[in-house]
């Protein structure tokens, strides 16, 4: 339910815009995302899986010719941070 919410993937939308706008790489986004989300820099074994979700996310997007690739790819890799465990309970 939380990860579908509306006011998530809002929130996810606006994120993404955020990073786009903030960074024009995709290793410097993924660790801004990190940061927002999770006060840290990503690890690289993080890096790593988010290129591999961005990459065949955005390649899933294109082939069903939707549009916004790149800021739907970022919104739902957003959706993915806050769903964590690390931003949803404290250790």
């Amino acid at each position: 339910f939380f990860l579908n919410d509306p006011f998530v993937h809002a929130k996810s939308e606006k994120c993404a815009t955020r990073l786009q706008s903030a960074r024009s790489d995709e290793a410097q986004r993924i660790d801004l995302a990190h940061r927002l989300a999770f006060s840290r820099t990503a690890t690289a074994a993080e890096h790593a899986d988010a290129a591999q979700f961005l990459t065949e996310y955005r390649a899933e997007l294109a082939a069903a010719g939707k549009p916004n690739v790149e800021s739907t790819a970022l919104a739902a890799y957003v959706r993915s941070l806050l769903g964590s465990n690390e931003f949803l309970h404290l250790d």
